[in-house]
């Protein structure tokens, strides 16, 4: 149903080696975030009790989640963006027109190709997200419903700019 395009970048894009750097950057990234918030909220010289780290926990899961959303948000705009200007760079884009493909596995091969590292950025942060639900303050619940929330907004933001991509690719 996606196509070949969707294929292929879902065989190469494992093998780069920067996206090994990059996943694990967002995460120490993340990392260092939770541990400045620990350090600005409960300091490490007392030791804290369980209803400090509910709090932590509850606050730390909003700061990763608002994080998160800004980030998503942003790059998968400029991933899908990019995937069609980068067709266009090439100069395959008109090639890519004029294969046997169908519309529809040109257009979902490109958006989910581009989404693809974001969707693997995302998997990568669901055990640190889970983690917090050993602090407290958090649910299950709430982590899948920001999971989804976190996919839907990289969804949409995806389908909007490729709209104005291929538009102006033309």
């Amino acid at each position: 149903m996606l196509g070949p395009l969707f294929i292929r970048e879902w065989l190469t894009v494992p093998r780069r080696s920067r996206h090994y750097v990059t996943r694990a950057a967002y995460l120490l990234g993340l990392w260092i975030l939770g541990l400045t918030a620990w350090q600005a909220t409960v300091g490490w010289t007392r030791t804290p009790t369980l209803g400090d780290t509910a709090r932590f926990g509850g606050m730390l899961f909003q700061l990763y989640a608002i994080v998160q959303l800004t980030l998503v948000l942003f790059f998968s705009a400029l991933s899908a963006a990019s995937a069609v200007a980068l067709e266009k760079d090439r100069r395959t884009f008109i090639l890519l027109l004029l294969t046997d493909l169908r519309s529809y596995e040109i257009v979902l091969g490109k958006l989910f190709g581009s989404l693809l590292q974001i969707a693997l950025l995302l998997a990568g942060v669901i055990p640190l997200l889970a983690s917090l639900l050993l602090l407290g303050g958090v649910s299950f619940p709430q982590v899948m419903q920001t999971m989804l929330v976190l996919a839907a907004t990289a969804i949409a933001a995806c389908f909007i700019v490729s709209c104005f991509a291929g538009s102006l690719a033309e």
